[in-house]
């Protein structure tokens, strides 16, 4: 460390033209102390001092830090650098730090893994904050030691979940931490689960949403929650989409007795009508549902309405209720929201196409295109490519180039 931080003395001393008479006076140090230090026979000049030397002869922050941090032991000093690191916003800084200070033989392990989740979670900068659970996570999956590497995967996940541009990817993490869950402290492990169904409920992995809100439900005990209410309309959805009317009704009964049931259970009575080709039933639900829905939330519907008017063929009523779409369709950064309007164009799309209107349906699966691209719903893309690619087979015509370049665009973005 002595050597490396005396060459850095030198060369940059040598490259400002500054003696070392002139940086004892600008720097309120001896000659005698400086000389040492850069020849090397101080074996460990003091944290402050140096950055004192390092600021008059311009060292940039991150040598100061790395030519420090080289092989230095002490606890206390390496949480200085750990402060000052963090300072800096440099991420690659700040994780081998972290890491020094986790393979320290001079700190308990346990001592060392409570330090980094504090500093972690008081952290304002994000980028430091995952860069710490980053470290935090590899050092105890590799060592063995689930508490910790389940507290870590816990907190990453909650950091990372508001990421809505790598939504898909933050969920698969995410999952990892179903291995450690029993190592979470109760309300930490209901939250999670409640949070991760209802993640997967947004990415329509319908399956795994009935497994973890299954799992909250029957942690949760007999309370009535907003959190467990939600899950049971997840939960009830969930099954319909996968063609089990039976159970969805089940939980569609369970949520309408919660204290918390709002337009969803209408949402949902409608839904199972419409399974049942119960289109008049349906239709009428849906609009009460569209009238008692906040604005935001009124998409989903539209959506599913579209959907009975066009197995009942009724071009009439497409027309009307896309006519009137500036009184649901409202579009924000929530990813949900995203997917219900990325869901609602290829609606409207192929609605558009079943009555001729081709290049109208054809902006509206583009449109669709764009926002499943955006929260990285590759396999929906794939869905809405289907969709463009089997309308043109059935029409006998070939993809225009404006459209095939359209394609190109969303898919490489």
């Amino acid at each position: 460390m002595s050597t490396q931080i005396g060459d850095l003395l030198h060369a940059y001393r040598q490259r400002e033209n500054i003696s070392l008479n002139e940086l004892a006076e600008r720097t309120n140090m001896s000659k005698t102390a400086l000389s040492k230090i850069e020849s090397g026979e101080t074996k460990q000049p003091g944290f402050s001092q140096w950055k004192r030397i390092a600021s008059v002869i311009k060292i940039p922050s991150v040598d100061v830090i790395t030519a420090y941090l080289e092989n230095t032991e002490r606890p206390a000093t390496l949480q200085l650098l750990l402060s000052e690191s963090m300072s800096l916003g440099s991420k690659q800084l700040v994780q081998r730090t972290a890491q020094k200070l986790l393979d320290t033989p001079k700190l308990d392990t346990f001592h060392g893994l409570d330090y980094l989740l504090r500093v972690a979670n008081e952290a304002e900068d994000q980028s430091a904050k995952l860069a710490l659970y980053d470290v935090l996570i590899d050092f105890t999956r590799k060592r063995g030691i689930p508490f910790y590497l389940a507290k870590g995967l816990y907190e990453r996940y909650m950091l990372e979940r508001d990421d809505f541009s790598r939504f898909e990817e933050t969920y698969r993490r995410g999952k990892e931490l179903l291995h450690y869950a029993d190592q979470l402290h109760p309300p930490d492990r209901l939250d999670y689960y409640y949070r991760m169904g209802a993640h997967a409920y947004i990415l329509e992995y319908y399956g795994e949403s009935v497994e973890l809100c299954g799992k909250a439900i029957s942690e949760d005990g007999n309370k009535d929650t907003k959190q467990k209410a939600s899950a049971l309309i997840s939960t009830g959805s969930a099954y319909l989409r996968l063609d089990y009317p039976i159970l969805a009704e089940y939980y569609l009964e369970l949520y309408e007795e919660s204290e918390y049931a709002d337009f969803r259970k209408t949402h949902l009575r409608a839904l199972l009508h419409a399974k049942k080709g119960e289109y008049a039933h349906a239709v009428a639900l849906y609009k009460e549902c569209l009238q008692e829905a906040k604005p935001g939330s009124r998409i989903t519907i539209a959506s599913d309405l579209l959907d009975v008017y066009l197995d009942a063929e009724q071009s009439d009523a497409i027309q009307d209720l896309i006519a009137a779409e500036h009184t649901f369709l409202t579009i924000d950064s929530h990813p949900n929201r995203i997917k219900h309007a990325a869901r609602y164009y290829k609606r409207k799309g192929m609605c558009l196409l079943s009555i001729g209107q081709a290049d109208a349906g054809i902006d509206c699966l583009m449109q669709s295109l764009r926002f499943y691209r955006q929260i990285g719903a590759s396999d929906k893309v794939i869905g809405v490519l289907g969709v463009l690619f089997a309308y043109h087979r059935e029409i006998e015509s070939s993809l225009s180039l404006e459209n095939m370049e359209k394609i190109m665009e969303v898919c490489h973005n």
